[in-house]
C-alpha cells in the first residue's frame, strides 16, 4: 500500500505559492492525493487574511478542493496528550499548533511532510519527509 502523506502548513503553502517546484512535482507523482490538517488549513486562512489577499484566498480555495482535509479527532487528542507530556518531561516543547499537526498525523498514520523537520523530528513515532531537499 503506498504511504499516505500530510502536509504541514509550510509544504501547503509551498505548493500554494510554487516557490519551490520541486512539491509541486512530488504532489504531481503521488498515487494518492495527500491530506491536510485542519490545524494547517486554519493556519493557512489565518494568513491569507492577514495579508488581505483575495488572489492568495482563491489559491488556497483551488489548491483545498485537491486534498483531503483531515479533522481534528479523539485519538488526535489522545496522541497530542501523550506528544505534550513527552516533550514537556524532555525540556523539548515545540509549538502547539505543530504539536496538534503531529498529532494528527500519526493518530491518522500519515507521514508528515515538512521543511521543519527540526521541530517534528523531536516527536517520537511521527514518520516525516523533507521535499525540500535541505
Amino acid at each position: 500500500m503506498a504511504a499516505r502523506f500530510m502536509l504541514d502548513t509550510d509544504m501547503f503553502s509551498y505548493a500554494v505559492s510554487g516557490r519551490y517546484p520541486m512539491v509541486r512535482q512530488r504532489l504531481q507523482s503521488l498515487k494518492v492525493p495527500p491530506v491536510l490538517s485542519a490545524i494547517s488549513l486554519a493556519e493557512i486562512r489565518y494568513g491569507a487574511i492577514k495579508r488581505r489577499s483575495a488572489k492568495l484566498d482563491a489559491m488556497i480555495g483551488l489548491f483545498v478542493e485537491l486534498v483531503e482535509v483531515r479533522s481534528f479527532t479523539a485519538a488526535a487528542a489522545e496522541e497530542y496528550a501523550m506528544i505534550r507530556a513527552t516533550l514537556e518531561a524532555q525540556g523539548q516543547l515545540i509549538g502547539d499548533m505543530d504539536m496538534l499537526i503531529a498529532a494528527v498525523a500519526k493518530a491518522e498514520g500519515l507521514t508528515l511532510v515538512t521543511n521543519n523537520t527540526a521541530h517534528f523530528s523531536r516527536v517520537a513515532g511521527l514518520r516525516i519527509e523533507n521535499w525540500i531537499g535541505s
